[in-house]
């Protein structure tokens, strides 16, 4: 056990929590939360306190509800835990960041850092590819395809354009009076 006298293990803290959002059991979940939390949801953004955390995992459940979220491996020391996580469902129920679901299968793999404090998450970072999850659903183009393509294409041609505007601009103030 990685937890010093009188504590509890941060990685039993995490794997617990993970159970719990996996089995769709929140409540448990949020009492492992310290009422000040503050999740990142990297692609996301910020969550604070314990209701909030909750009803984003709420939101999540709600917009798959056939999620499956698997724990990959957990490690850690005295005041942190890593968990490595797969995840897979249809986005086919409720709306998810105000997108309209697209019934299309996804399926993302990321990891949580966890500080645990008193045997609750302190603070929780949540990273996962916020792009891939968007290709998957249908809200950005496939990688490689066309639209992908001409996507990367205009992309380009604005940094070219935004850069030679800047470099017309400097060189302007640079003969200015």
């Amino acid at each position: 056990m990685n937890a010093t006298a009188n504590s509890v293990d941060p990685v039993d803290v995490a794997r617990a929590a993970f159970r719990s959002v996996a089995a769709g059991h929140l409540d448990h979940f949020t009492e492992l939360l310290h009422g000040d939390v503050v999740f990142d949801v990297v692609p996301v953004g910020l969550r604070r306190g314990r209701q909030a955390v909750r009803r984003y995992f709420e939101e999540v459940r709600r917009a798959m509800p056939d999620l499956v979220m698997t724990m990959e491996h957990a490690v850690g020391d005295d005041r942190y835990a890593a968990v490595e996580w797969r995840m897979t469902g249809t986005f086919d129920g409720a709306p998810y960041q105000g997108l309209a679901p697209t019934k299309r299968h996804i399926a993302l793999q990321g990891v949580d850092f966890a500080e645990v404090d008193t045997g609750r998450i302190r603070r929780s970072r949540t990273v996962f590819d916020g792009a891939e999850l968007g290709r998957q659903i249908g809200l950005l183009p496939s990688r490689g395809s066309a639209a992908d393509r001409a996507a990367t294409r205009a992309f380009n041609v604005k940094t070219q354009l935004t850069d030679r505007w800047r470099a017309h601009h400097a060189r302007q103030r640079s003969h200015a009076p």
